[in-house]
């Protein structure tokens, strides 16, 4: 996906001190380090695990950060304020520096928000008080993660669609674990992250698998074909094709699935960012396999569902065989 970087600013959030540090200036785009920087921390917002969902529009953050275009640096330091009035009650929330970034995507205005904490990490110091120089080995409290890694905790919203994706961590408040950002700042209940539905897509096979004596494996290998093939079709995890694709020619297992998947994921379906799509069907286009003798294969979904190319064999002794059949190559790598 293609961004481009409208403005952005640094707030510093050092709980030792007390108040943020704000920024008077915003940050220069025309660095090639920070443009690099933001633009891999913006994108890596987009993930399996992120949360997504729409801002209601009487919520209070939105009044807020329609303004962000006319007058960023007054209205980011709001929004940081704002955010940072509920962090501070946190019993165990770290320091952390706070990006605030205003950019487009597909011609689309967007708001990241990046909380990025800080690292303890080794350098050198160079001391010259005495009259002589002196290298010596000191540690900085205040490190941030490498552009690879994701923010520790961020969102981003859509300004046009209201529509947002969310990355949070739960912090102790009053004794109490709480996902402070969702229910606080913006004050609404996001829809589970793509890895939390995989989750409970896989424990309810399992479950529904076990009672129709359905081979466990059978039943992981199903899960993760239906996932890649509902979310590559349709850019969704839709649990009524996943029923269909986990527990083929079973109606009665597929209704106990459904059932099941009402119980614990109410919404029907569960749309996916073009991002995360691309992230899914990467990771569920292949499926891993453990064998009780130590080998160990990957095989991409097309050849796993092809017999002319891969098969497993029941034996007569109760044991099972793996087939690789019509293989004209074979590539051995250190």
């Amino acid at each position: 996906m293609d961004i481009y970087l409208k403005q952005a600013i640094l707030q510093v959030v050092d709980r030792d001190v007390g108040s943020p540090v704000f920024s008077q200036q915003t940050l220069d785009l025309t660095s090639d380090i920070t443009r690099d920087y933001l633009t891999n921390k913006v994108k890596k917002l987009s993930s399996a695990q992120s949360k997504t969902g729409i801002i209601k529009e009487e919520a209070s953050l939105l009044q807020l950060i329609t303004l962000l275009e006319t007058d960023f640096i007054n209205v980011s330091q709001q929004l940081v304020e704002k955010w940072y009035a509920i962090y501070q009650m946190s019993d165990d929330a770290p320091s952390a520096d706070v990006f605030v970034v205003l950019y487009e995507q597909d011609a689309q205005p967007y708001l990241a928000f990046l909380k990025v904490n800080y690292h303890q990490a080794y350098t050198h110091y160079v001391d010259a008080e005495s009259g002589q120089l002196v290298n010596q080995l000191i540690i900085h409290q205040s490190i941030l993660s490498s552009k690879t890694q994701k923010a520790d905790e961020g969102f981003s919203i859509n300004l046009a669609s209201r529509q947002f994706e969310l990355i949070e961590k739960q912090y102790l408040f009053s004794g109490e674990k709480q996902f402070y950002l969702s229910q606080q700042l913006l004050e609404v209940e996001p829809a589970p992250s793509l890895e939390e539905n995989v989750r409970v897509v896989k424990k309810a096979a399992e479950k529904i698998g076990k009672r129709f004596e359905v081979a466990k494996h059978d039943v992981v290998a199903n899960v993760k074909e239906a996932i890649y093939a509902t979310i590559e079709a349709d850019g969704e995890l839709d649990t009524a094709v996943v029923a269909e694709k986990i527990f083929k020619n079973n109606v009665s297992a597929q209704t106990e699935f459904k059932a099941e998947m009402t119980d614990k994921a109410p919404a029907v379906s569960v749309p996916v960012s073009p991002a995360v799509q691309e992230i899914a069907v990467k990771k569920y286009g292949k499926q891993k396999l453990k064998l009780s003798n130590g080998i160990e294969l990957i095989v991409p979904i097309e050849v796993y569902q092809n017999p002319d190319l891969f098969e497993f064999i029941n034996n007569p002794d109760g044991t099972m065989s793996v087939a690789i059949k019509n293989v004209e190559e074979v590539i051995s790598r250190l």
